[in-house]
């Protein structure tokens, strides 16, 4: 079997076959994705599970029990949906692309709203977060290229393995 069928195949169990650093791409393909995943469930889990006290220390005060149940689905329910999402990306090769494609695009929103609300209310409070997320947009970036540079490669690979095999 030629070097090239070893990358003719998206399967997790062909990427046990490519050389080292193949697998070390494959996993910095991963990162952004695994660490916004993993973002993600500490801000549900902490809205969940301790609402009042995580929204204290963000300035926000809860008036009726409606407002607890609206921070619970809105800072709970809807980080859970993307930690789904974003898992089931991570899990499936063929889905990749479009997890990391999500993941920037939701960053983006987020910076743009942060950087929307810095200049609306004057404060920067929270300013600081910026630069961890401008970092993890740059990190899904580089792993959507990486990612389709891996796909480029991919489809000539398996032109050659089906021509081995007939």
């Amino acid at each position: 079997m030629s070097s090239v069928a070893h990358y003719s195949s998206k399967s997790d169990s062909q990427l046990l076959l490519l050389p080292q650093g193949s697998r070390a791409v494959a996993a910095l393909i991963r990162l952004p994705m695994i660490a916004l995943t993993v973002v993600l469930i500490l801000i549900a889990f902490r809205y969940l599970v301790y609402p009042v006290r995580t929204a204290a220390a963000a300035g926000i005060v809860f008036t009726s029990p409606g407002g607890l149940t609206v921070a619970r689905v809105g800072f709970g329910a809807f980080p859970l949906g993307f930690v789904a999402f974003f898992l089931s990306c991570l899990f499936s090769p063929g889905r990749i692309l479009l997890g990391l494609r999500t993941e920037l695009t939701l960053l983006a929103i987020v910076i743009a709203v942060r950087i929307g609300a810095l200049e609306a209310t004057h404060s920067t409070v929270t300013a600081k977060l910026l630069l961890p997320e401008v970092v993890m947009a740059a990190l899904c970036m580089l792993a959507i290229h990486l990612e389709l540079g891996r796909g480029r490669l991919q489809p000539l690979g398996s032109t050659v393995h089906q021509h081995h095999h007939k």
